[in-house]
């Protein structure tokens, strides 16, 4: 996947805008958030793993997980809305973005 900083701030804010903070799902080890296209919802998740190699950090505790994604948002929004336009924007499936989407930056 090529850096999204690459994409212009002007085709995400077409593409996506800023939604929900819904949290940390340690069952799944994700951090849960969404974004709105037009009158979508579109539910997104990074994993952990991602939120640290973002952050070059590892093992950030659960309590600490929010915060964490609070500081990266910005970051992890460009990510979601890239796969999002990547998925060919289909409706109703979950952005999920992995290690693997961040280490290949």
């Amino acid at each position: 996947m090529p850096h999204p900083t690459r994409v212009s701030p002007a085709e995400n804010a077409a593409l996506l805008t800023r939604g929900q903070v819904l949290g940390y799902d340690a069952e799944r080890m994700a951090f849960l958030f969404t974004m709105i296209d037009g009158a979508s919802i579109v539910d997104c998740e990074i994993s952990s793993a991602a939120l640290d190699d973002l952050d070059g950090s590892k093992g950030t505790r659960p309590d600490d997980r929010e915060t964490q994604f609070r500081r990266l948002r910005d970051v992890v929004e460009r990510l979601a809305a890239y796969a999002f336009e990547q998925q060919g924007r289909r409706q109703r499936e979950r952005v999920r973005i992995f290690s693997k989407h961040v280490k290949a930056l």
